[in-house]
């Protein structure tokens, strides 16, 4: 993976993570993020049956009543 470094004095405050160091001398390092890449289609199928069974016993209905709850008094805690 090619880098590239660059040596300068930030004048300007592009990103606002920046601002701290207007005025500095700093060192700026640009590579190439290490995204994996994902082909369409070559999921882990096998692991979807496993998934399942771990919702095996889960109760919707309470998860539901429990949402509806949080979702009506989701501003209670607000002055």
């Amino acid at each position: 993976m090619t880098a590239i470094y660059i040596h300068r004095q930030l004048n300007s405050d592009t990103l606002p993570e920046l601002r701290p160091l207007i005025g500095k001398t700093v060192n700026i390092i640009v590579r190439e993020a290490n995204v994996p890449a994902v082909t369409p289609g070559t999921g882990d199928w096998s692991a979807w049956p496993a998934a399942l069974n771990d919702l095996d016993g889960y109760d919707f209905d309470v998860w539901k009543t429990q949402r509806d709850y949080d979702l009506q008094h989701a501003n209670d805690h607000l002055p």
